[in-house]
């Protein structure tokens, strides 16, 4: 068959359906009603002549065909990405579309390079730049970098594929933080000892970012009696320490704001306190291929 735009159009509704499992769950993401991305998904179909997916009240589930389809037009779109940068690199300038990908809330941490290096990226290459700026957790910027959807990451990567460079930029500082309401509060307040700090403590709940794989937990060097709650989004971790139940290891430079106003409260910092390191990440050899890839590159770490 011969592919035109409106393939093009309807594969891409399609994967974001897949990627989001489910047509309700894809509205926001492609600024549709339901109705609208059914009738593309009913008109890819028709096209195709295969039934891609079942989807109603019973869920969203991808047929073995609609999954194949879904395979190769993965495969489709990375190949016209390929095409349009190589293009874009022919003429030696390196212009052209630039997408970055970032982990949520680092805004606020003042050695993050972000915002100066597009400052420094835009300034050098000038009004023929289109930047994309996308904010995903670290597993979905690792997946997107090698769909080629963005071209740089910053992140916290804990397993590195091997298809990827990685370059350590700086460190994030996290300290154990509670809330008021939560008893470490009192005892801290009534100038409890460490010992007794550290047995209240191994009491609490605790929430934790998934994507650290409990290196943070692991950190604390105790057994957890309570119960743990696991999140990719920090703020999501925020929310559940400030409830007063809960508490967790959240970036200093995230929690200050928190701290000034004196809602948390962070838990013998001297003595429990752990680092991340924030990487870039980038497609292997793009850098040299890519003008516009090792330039940026180039301008965050300098940033």
């Amino acid at each position: 068959m011969n592919i035109d735009s409106s393939d093009i159009k309807h594969l891409k509704t399609f994967l974001a359906v897949v990627e989001a499992n489910g047509i309700s769950n894809a509205q926001s993401i492609l600024n549709k009603d339901a109705s609208t991305i059914s009738r593309a998904i009913g008109a890819l179909e028709i096209r195709l002549g295969l039934k891609l997916c079942v989807r109603g009240r019973q869920g969203f589930e991808l047929t073995p065909e609609g999954k194949a389809v879904q395979e190769e037009a993965i495969m489709l779109f990375s190949s016209m990405r390929t095409f349009q940068n190589r293009i874009e690199s022919l003429g030696g300038h390196g212009v052209g579309r630039l997408a970055i990908g970032i982990i949520d809330n680092i805004i606020t941490d003042t050695n993050c390079p972000v915002q100066r290096a597009i400052e420094r990226i835009t300034e050098h290459f000038g009004d023929n730049l289109h930047i994309d700026l996308h904010v995903k957790t670290p597993h979905e910027l690792e997946k997107h970098l090698l769909d080629k959807h963005i071209d740089i990451a910053l992140g916290i990567f804990e397993h590195r594929h091997e298809a990827l460079a990685y370059q350590a930029l700086y460190e994030e500082t996290d300290y154990l933080y509670c809330a008021s309401g939560n008893p470490l509060v009192d005892a801290i307040g009534q100038g409890a000892s460490h010992e007794a700090v550290l047995a209240t403590l191994q009491q609490q709940n605790f929430c934790a970012r998934s994507f650290l794989n409990e290196r943070d937990l692991r950190s604390l060097g105790f057994t957890l009696l309570g119960d743990v709650t696991y999140t990719t989004n920090l703020e999501a971790i925020a929310l559940l320490v400030l409830s007063g139940k809960f508490v967790g290891f959240i970036p200093e430079h995230y929690a200050r704001r928190y701290v000034d106003a004196g809602t948390l409260l962070p838990i013998l910092p001297t003595s429990i306190a752990r680092t991340s390191e924030l990487l870039l990440a980038h497609r292997r050899g793009e850098e040299q291929s890519r003008q516009i890839v090792g330039k940026s590159l180039a301008l965050m770490q300098k940033a």
